[in-house]
């Protein structure tokens, strides 16, 4: 078995992906079971990034130990092999140096190799040096990210890796590379942690090939049948009051009020105004195949106001999935997806399908017949509603 470790759910939801594209039996999780599931890859999406530095080595240190006390579902340990990996951004956003430390330091491993490059994407690695497009990665816009603001093309430099960190750079410009960064890794008896492409490399490596077709690729990607619950959890996201999915369902929008953006109200407020617009029978735009869930205004993109919008929005999903039971939940944002889930008390899925690379369609175990879709924020919306 695989065992994976991301920092945020849409990260886990991308390495979950590329497993079922390999045609292997995948399950992700927010909290780590007892007992494995049946699954050839198991990924655990922590929800670091979004935490303080410490309680992020907390939790990365909780979850290690929870992974390797993990039971297998059936016969003894001794058939229990497993290989662990350490998503990590492909932009060198999060507590990288600290986690991956936690994560040695519960491991009998001295030593991680970093390689945080996606040279399908033309983010690549040179000479220490981090390109994106050709261009050094502090003269991009992830110069200016609220959080996790890249002022160093060096990747040493950057994160502050030294010698006596126990962490592995190396250079990747194609996927040779990559092969050549797992085989540096055995040969210093080094953990792996890295970004979609080094994910991909290693299942290749094990042995796996992408599967030409995958079961439910080519189907419809949204069930009609039932409702649709849409949530756009980024800031000032994309109309898709024109996306024909949208359109021929008949979704109305119910955007977040500005006193409960500006937190002078709060999910009470936005419930009221949704139950008077959408769900009553005299409603003028009745929520009867779903609803489409927004912020339209532009956050000041503090820490306590994103944390306060992304609960916020979490508990209105709650209250709405408890009320229209909805087929289809449509999650944009790792950050909001994981915080719904945690207001649903979800944390078991079962992949079914990719639906494009990051975005993937699963199965939630704690409601069955309920399918989630992840949508990382800076990806578009139209594959999703062709």
């Amino acid at each position: 078995m695989v065992l994976v470790i991301a920092d945020d759910l849409t990260g886990a939801a991308e390495l979950a992906g590329i497993a079922y594209s390999y045609g292997l039996n995948t399950a992700l999780v927010t909290r780590v079971p007892e007992i494995a599931p049946e699954c050839d890859v198991l990924v655990v999406a922590s929800d670091t990034r979004s935490m303080s530095e410490d309680e992020a080595v907390s939790v990365t240190h909780k979850v290690c130990r929870a992974l390797l006390a993990l039971k297998p579902a059936s016969g003894s340990a001794s058939q229990f092999p497993t290989i662990l990996f350490k998503k990590v951004d492909s932009a060198l956003r999060g507590y990288v140096v600290a986690e991956l430390q936690a994560f040695l330091s519960e491991m009998p491993q001295q030593k991680v190799l970093y390689m945080p490059a996606n040279p399908s994407h033309n983010r690549i690695i040179r000479g220490g040096r981090y390109f994106i497009q050709g261009v050094p990665i502090d003269n991009t816009p992830f110069a200016n990210d609220p959080d996790f603001p890249v002022t160093s093309s060096s990747v040493c430099l950057q994160l502050g890796i030294t010698a006596h960190s126990g962490i592995i750079v190396a250079d990747a410009e194609d996927e040779a590379d990559l092969q050549r960064c797992i085989a540096l890794a055995e040969a210093q008896k080094a953990l792996l942690a890295g970004a979609a492409d080094l994910f991909s490399a290693l299942l290749k490596r094990l042995g796996h090939v992408p599967c030409k077709s995958v079961k439910g690729a080519d189907s419809g990607v949204l069930d009609e049948n039932g409702p649709t619950l849409i949530v756009c959890g980024s800031t000032m996201s994309t109309d898709l009051s024109r996306q024909p999915f949208v359109q021929r369902r008949k979704l109305p929008l119910s955007s977040m009020p500005r006193s409960v953006f500006d937190g002078e109200e709060g999910t009470a407020e936005w419930m009221a105004t949704i139950n008077a617009r959408h769900l009553t029978k005299s409603s003028m735009q009745p929520a009867n195949n779903g609803l489409v869930l927004n912020i339209p205004f532009e956050s000041s993109k503090t820490r306590q106001q994103a944390l306060r919008l992304r609960n916020t929005m979490a508990e209105v999903v709650a209250q709405l999935v408890d009320k229209l039971k909805p087929t289809e939940l449509v999650l944009e944002g790792g950050s909001t997806a994981f915080a719904v889930a945690k207001a649903l008390h979800w944390s078991r899925f079962r992949l079914t399908q990719q639906i494009s690379p990051g975005v993937v369609r699963m199965e939630s175990l704690d409601s069955p017949g309920t399918h989630l879709t992840l949508k990382p924020g800076s990806y578009p919306w139209n594959h999703l509603f062709e």
